[in-house]
Parts: C-alpha cells; sequence; structure tokens
C-alpha cells in the first residue's frame, strides 16, 4: 500500500493516524522495520484469564492487536529510492510505505496493489482480488455513514481537535471506540463463523441467538482473503475458540437492506463514477440551451403574437374598406335606379303620347299640333280612341260609328281599361 504526496509530514501522519486505530498496535512495532524480523510473533502466547472490567486484559484475551507487521512485512512512512529494491524483494509479501517522489507514482502498478494519493484525496485499487475483497457490505455502508455524519455533525472550524460543545460524540475518543467495537465484532464473528463450521452437523451446540453466518455481515471475501494471511494464522493459534461467548458476533450496524441503503449505495457510485463532476458540467451546458431556448421561444411567440394582431387589424380595415365599398355602390346603384326609373316613365309617357296621337281623332291631333294638350279630351275619348285599335269586335263596331264604348258589357269596358292600364276616373 502506497501513500503519496507532496508534503512528507502529511504523509507520514496519515500512516500513523491509520494503524492507531487499531488498537494496541502503536505499542507494539517492533518487528516493522525489516520483513525478515518475527519477534512479536514467537514470544506471543495466547491468554489464560480474562478481566471484563480491565480493557487490556479483554483486548488481549480477543487477540488485539492484530499484528499486521510480522514476519514478510513492511512499514515505512517515508521510503527512500534505496529501499526500493526491498519493495521488490520475493521475501516482502506485504507494506505499508509511503513516498513523495513521483519515480513511484511512474510505476504505481509495480510497486502499490492500493494507492492513496493524498493531493488530489483519491484511493486507487490496482488488484482485482483486492477490489472484491475491498468492497464495503451493506453493514459496513451503513457504519461507515453513522461514523462520518457523527463527525460532520460535531466538526467545528475554529477548533477541529475537539467537537462542538465540548460534546463526545464526534470527538477522537468516540472515534477510537467505534473501530475497537467493530474489530472486537468482527473477530468475534470470524471465530462463530469456524465454530459454526466445525460443528454444522451438531446444531444444538449453536447459539440459538445467531441466526445464519454473522460474518457475512462483514464480506466474505474480506473475511477469505484474511483467513489467507499469516496474521490470521497468528490470531487463530493464541486465541480461544469461544471468544463469541464474551463479545457478541454480530455487526455494530447489522441488518437487512433498506431504502436508505440503497440511496446511500447509489450516491457512492455516483462518487465513484465522478458522474457528479460529468452531470455538473452537463447541468450547466443545459442550463445554458434552456435559457436560450426559452429566449428565443418567447421572441417567436411574441413575433407570432405580433403577426396575429397585425393580421387581425388588416382584416379589420379590409373589413371597414368593404363596408365603405358597398355603401358607395349601394348608393350609385339607387341613383342609377331612379335614374331608369324616370328613363322609362319618360320613355311610357312618349309612346302612350304618340299612341293616344296616332289613334286620336283629326282634331284632337290638331289641337295637339297647334300646341294645345291632347289632355283636355275626355277619358271616355281618350278611351275611346285606344278601344278603336285594341278593343273588342263590338267595341271597334260601336266606335266606328261614332258610338261610345260606355254601352259595351261591363266585361269589355272592364277588360280595355285594365288591358291599358287605365282607371275608370281618366288616364293612368
Amino acid at each position: 500500500m502506497l501513500f503519496f504526496g507532496t508534503h512528507c509530514e502529511k504523509i507520514c501522519l496519515v500512516q500513523f493516524s491509520l494503524l492507531s486505530l487499531i488498537p494496541g498496535l502503536m505499542r507494539n512495532l517492533e518487528d516493522c522495520a525489516d520483513p525478515h524480523m518475527d519477534m512479536y510473533a514467537q514470544n506471543l502466547t495466547q491468554a489464560t484469564s480474562l478481566k471484563t472490567s480491565d480493557r487490556a486484559s479483554l483486548l488481549a484475551y480477543m487477540g488485539l492487536p492484530l499484528q499486521v507487521f510480522g514476519k514478510g512485512s513492511l512499514l515505512s512512512p517515508y521510503t527512500p529510492l534505496q529501499q526500493l529494491d526491498i519493495l521488490a524483494d520475493q521475501d516482502t509479501k506485504a507494506y505499508l510505505v509511503g513516498s513523495t517522489n513521483a519515480l513511484l507514482m511512474q510505476q504505481k502498478d509495480r510497486y502499490a496493489d492500493v494507492l492513496m494519493n493524498l493531493d488530489e484525496n483519491t484511493v486507487s485499487i490496482f488488484s482485482p482480488s483486492l477490489r472484491s475483497a475491498l468492497a464495503l457490505s451493506t453493514a459496513d455502508r451503513r457504519w461507515m455513514d453513522f461514523l462520518t455524519q457523527t463527525v460532520n455533525d460535531s466538526w467545528d472550524e475554529k477548533d477541529p481537535s475537539r467537537p462542538k460543545n465540548m460534546g463526545y460524540a464526534g470527538s477522537e475518543e468516540f472515534i477510537r471506540l467505534q473501530f475497537e467495537e467493530y474489530l472486537l465484532a468482527f473477530v468475534s464473528s470470524v471465530k462463530y463463523h469456524d465454530y459454526a463450521f466445525t460443528h454444522k452437523e451438531d446444531t444444538k451446540s449453536l447459539l440459538t441467538e445467531v441466526d445464519g453466518d454473522p460474518s457475512a455481515e462483514f464480506g466474505p471475501d474480506f473475511v477469505a482473503a484474511w483467513q489467507s494471511t499469516e496474521n490470521y494464522k497468528l490470531f487463530n493459534r493464541t486465541t480461544d475458540s469461544h471468544l463469541f461467548d464474551v463479545v457478541e458476533p454480530r455487526h455494530p450496524c447489522a441488518g437487512g437492506l433498506t431504502i436508505e441503503d440503497v440511496q446511500r449505495r447509489l450516491a457512492n457510485q455516483v462518487q465513484e463514477l465522478h458522474l457528479d463532476e460529468r452531470w455538473r458540467g452537463g447541468r450547466e451546458v443545459l442550463g445554458k440551451h434552456l435559457a436560450e431556448g426559452q429566449q428565443k421561444l418567447s421572441g417567436a411567440v411574441g413575433n407570432l403574437w405580433a403577426d396575429i394582431e397585425a393580421f387581425r387589424e388588416a382584416q379589420r380595415k379590409r373589413a371597414e374598406e368593404h363596408k365603405t365599398t358597398q355603401a358607395s355602390t349601394g348608393a350609385a346603384a339607387t341613383g342609377q335606379e331612379k335614374t331608369a326609373s324616370a328613363k322609362r316613365a319618360s320613355l311610357y309617357q312618349t309612346i302612350l303620347s304618340s299612341m293616344i296621337l296616332t289613334f286620336s281623332s283629326p282634331e284632337t291631333r290638331s289641337r295637339a299640333s297647334t300646341g294645345i294638350g291632347a289632355s283636355c279630351f275626355t277619358a271616355s275619348g281618350r278611351v275611346s280612341v285606344l278601344l278603336g285599335s285594341l278593343g273588342c269586335g263590338e267595341t271597334q263596331a260601336r266606335m266606328e260609328k261614332g258610338g261610345s264604348p260606355r254601352g259595351c258589357c261591363a266585361r269589355v269596358e272592364t277588360a280595355c281599361y285594365d288591358c291599358l292600364g287605365i282607371g275608370k276616373g281618366g288616364c293612368a
């Protein structure tokens, strides 16, 4: 595992802070300087007594600290280039080192299975087997979220060394106790897992209050990977097989999958894939395009509305012009009709006068020729003139003898008057 950064002090501080989360490990690092040293494991014996009121006695009985730096392991908080040969040596099985040299970053795939870049605050896992083993289970994610949320809620920017209001939650002691509780539950669950496997045919010897395999809450791949290490062999050799009778074999945040777990997993996946950064740029571009589209749409709607108003105004003007034209045309047509009617009346009068003069007596024509109006003759005379040409045979005969049409039957008189359009009172 490689810690890289530009500040040496920060690299060393982070490594020691990480190691201090394992109870008692910082006081037992006598074999960490060289992979060939193994004095701790050779002198370690199994605890034969337990005093639950004594924390040191409890930790020793439970097999803590977990000695991760034994034979084949190396701790080098700041690694010079002269030690690269030790890292590549076949006797070196595991190491935790730090460096500020960029040459190690250029060959990070060779010198690191896990890389922590403190300048970028990122963790990169290059080993496929470790990637599956280090995947957090649902209970692990729930536990980490509880821990980080408690620290964030009690964080004091003015004094990071202690939480707000001088409370216990979120303090350094609180964090260390949470990791201690987690490790005790972990080793107890693994011990019960081994016990249940060896006594799977004797179900009566199993704990009734334990449902299933409690070690599965810590991740089956992680448990299997730990059981393949020298650290597990030392732990299993120096601890009692019934540790689960002292500490309950149960994950601190054990439980089924909930909606909060799904939301947490989605948020973690978004963070791991850096989708939030991609979406942030996409949201900015989308917001810009939406603003431009909204502006264009508003302009288009305004232009369309203006065109509609202009079209309505044009229609109104055409309607007014049409009404004015119709009124003018109607007045002209009325005047033309009156003129035509007057002309027809004058024509009718001329024709009638000509007919009267044509069929009237010599005396009447003489009077008309001398300028005396022919209208002075009686109605019967005018009728007689017309009936002399248009009347029935009897009437014509009477008229030739100088008789009057008054002697005709009423039918003939009426018919003649109606046909000529003359009323009994005179010319129409």
